[in-house]
């Protein structure tokens, strides 16, 4: 192998690592470079086994471009941190944090067993636990939840899109809801012309994420048989 070759084999490796989500960092350059592997869990894939209490992701896709809200639920700390992102907001321009009008609003709730119970509940009661819809498109110009949960051990992940009759009996959306900090509204699912998302027909370029076996396809879990 040549040098030149063997050079941009390496920035391959490098790219790839560096778009797989490992827990950290919430700045905004690295979420949108991870997005996929933290929708798809998997920092929470690596570590489910040996957890020793459930992990939840919930990632509640508003029109990418409008609203993003993503709830991490750890049992071991009795917390929720939530995430709602959205269009940059030059209102937040700081030049000691170039990257504010991109951050959104991130908070942390310090929850019970009663919460934790509430939410493990509505999981169930929402079939996040049975087979995904293999196959499944979801498209960022629409209205979307995904979950990835460590449960007892064992990794799951689902999703619901709207219009749907998955959507009509998920349940753990309510739950999330009622014990949000963020003050922020909540894109609610509605129909939208490519005008009302991109401004016009032509801009229109919605990327997808497409269900596997028990992930997105091209990651883990996500291998189709």
């Amino acid at each position: 192998m040549s040098m030149l070759r063997f050079f941009f084999a390496c920035l391959l490796v490098i790219f790839a690592a560096s778009c797989t989500y490992q827990g950290k960092g919430s700045d905004p350059i690295t979420k949108k470079f991870t997005w996929f592997s933290y929708v798809n869990g998997d920092d929470i894939r690596k570590a489910c086994a040996n957890l020793g209490a459930d992990r939840y992701r919930f990632v509640y896709n508003g029109v990418y471009q409008h609203q993003t809200r993503t709830y991490d639920v750890f049992f071991h700390a009795k917390k929720i941190v939530m995430h709602v992102a959205g269009a940059a907001n030059v209102k937040k321009l700081d030049l000691h944090d170039l990257l504010a009008p991109w951050r959104g609003v991130r908070e942390e709730l310090v929850v019970g067993d009663k919460e934790l119970s509430q939410i493990k509940r509505a999981l169930g009661a929402s079939a996040a636990l049975q087979p995904t819809k293999t196959g499944l498109r979801l498209y960022s110009d629409k209205f979307y939840w995904t979950v990835a949960a460590c449960v007892e051990g064992k990794m799951h992940f689902n999703a619901y899109a709207w219009p749907s009759t998955e959507w009509e009996t998920m349940q753990f959306d309510d739950v999330l809801l009622a014990l949000d900090v963020t003050s922020v509204p909540v894109e609610e699912p509605r129909v939208l012309t490519d005008i009302d998302i991109w401004g016009s027909s032509q801009e229109a370029d919605p990327f997808l994420i497409e269900l596997g076996d028990n992930g997105l396809v091209g990651f883990e879990g996500g291998s189709v048989k």
